[in-house]
């Protein structure tokens, strides 16, 4: 084209990256990792073309670290693309980078715009994922922890299968800890040889290292959730420090995409220990919805009954507990939903206000009867009866005792 002005059409991939279109020659700027080093834009810029007769490489021109700052940077890569493309002249290497560049620019410059809250849509009244009960925001991350024998990341995988079959999304197995090949054989132990499309990638860095790569993979996959298995080998220092939770959250959220953080427990006795997962205040602090996860083996060996407990919603009340009861025979894992009330270790755990809901399920009780089933102080069922007003109510019986009822019972 010589010395005319050049015609580049911009896309914006992601938060910071860019793919950059010349139609006229098949040429594309794919920008990606951009940042700020000094008071300058830097990050990756591969040039794709099309053409016939150039050296590329699998149709890539060049692919390097770039100042888009740089009028010299620029000019020395215009040089090496135009010897690259043997293109003779015919096309303004350096025009099409320096417009390349000011869109990039003039994009990062601008950013976001502000918006009126007012304005803003609200979010869609089925904006959780829900598999038999476990409920999951599809936007943000939640938080699985426990002891290490406690099968999160079998039920991490149950739960993703779930997600995929139920929704139709496209789900991401981020893995620090096992295998392909052992995941693979987990999850054709819980579905069956008619497996789901679940995309797994092996990770061997810490999140803030792996995050373009993860990003890169999000985009061609267009994958909507992921499991993030898990946490602690994840981290880019050690977990109790406050920065790296920062760190690892802001790596999450450049990702894009919602997801299951698998996590441990703090150790200590189980009052504190089963509240928060292992590491800085920040974990449990910015993630948007925690669960505790319990497991008890049966006798035989060949069962495990697991427990959820909700320890955190932001988006949300609190769900009561959610359990499952998992079978193991020769070559299948069996998942179903079973009653966490059920298993005297589990409902142990349970918060109160669980207790008393499942106490009264069926009929009314007294305070004082109430107290004495679940070894609790008449003050604190009280206490708890009172604050949640819109699962509890008091209704008075034949002989005038006031009685502790559901809600939604009476309702009915």
């Amino acid at each position: 084209m010589g010395g005319k002005a050049q015609r580049v059409i911009v896309k914006r991939l992601d938060e910071d990256a860019y793919v950059l279109t010349d139609a006229t020659h098949g040429i594309e700027f794919h920008v990606d990792h951009l940042r700020r080093e000094r008071h300058e834009l830097v990050g990756e810029l591969r040039v794709a073309c099309g053409m016939l007769g150039t050296r590329a490489i699998d149709g890539v021109l060049s692919h390097a670290a770039f100042n888009f700052s740089s009028a010299q940077t620029r000019s020395q890569r215009a040089r090496l693309l135009g010897e690259r493309a043997r293109t003779n002249g015919k096309v303004d290497w350096l025009g099409l980078l320096e417009e390349a560049c000011q869109h990039v620019l003039q994009a990062e410059r601008t950013g976001q715009p502000a918006v009126l809250l007012r304005t803003v849509p609200r979010p869609a009244p089925d904006d959780e994922y829900d598999v038999e009960g476990l409920r999951v925001p599809k936007h943000h991350p939640t938080i699985w922890f426990g002891d290490g024998s406690t099968f999160k990341s079998y039920l991490a995988l149950h739960v993703a299968s779930e997600i995929t079959r139920r929704y139709h999304v496209n789900v991401g197995y981020f893995d620090w800890e096992l295998d392909g090949g052992q995941h693979r054989d987990r999850l054709e132990r819980l579905t069956g040889p008619m497996m789901p499309a679940i995309h797994y990638v092996r990770c061997e860095r810490p999140l803030v290292c792996e995050v373009d790569r993860l990003k890169r993979i999000k985009r061609e996959h267009d994958l909507g959730f992921a499991i993030y298995d898990s946490i602690a080998p994840a981290s880019d220092g050690p977990p109790e420090a406050a920065e790296v939770a920062a760190e690892y959250n802001r790596a999450q959220r450049q990702i894009g995409i919602g997801g299951i953080h698998v996590a441990h427990i703090n150790k200590g006795p189980a009052e504190t220990s089963e509240q928060k997962p292992f590491g800085s205040a920040f974990w449990f602090n910015l993630a948007r919805s925690v669960w505790n996860v319990k497991a008890v083996t049966g006798a035989a060996g060949d069962t495990m009954s697991i427990a959820f407990y909700h320890r955190k919603a932001n988006l949300g009340p609190l769900r009561p507990a959610v359990g499952f009861a998992i079978t193991f025979d020769k070559n299948r894992t069996h998942v179903r939903r079973a009653n966490v009330g059920d298993v005297a270790e589990l409902a142990a755990s349970l918060p109160l206000w669980d207790r008393i809901r499942r106490a009264v399920q069926h009929n009314p009780q007294t305070l004082a009867a109430l107290a004495e089933e679940l070894d609790a102080k008449v003050d604190s069922v009280d206490r708890i009866v009172r604050r949640h007003k819109s699962l509890f109510t008091k209704i008075t019986g034949r002989d005038g005792i006031h009685l502790v009822a559901l809600v939604e019972r009476q309702a009915s």
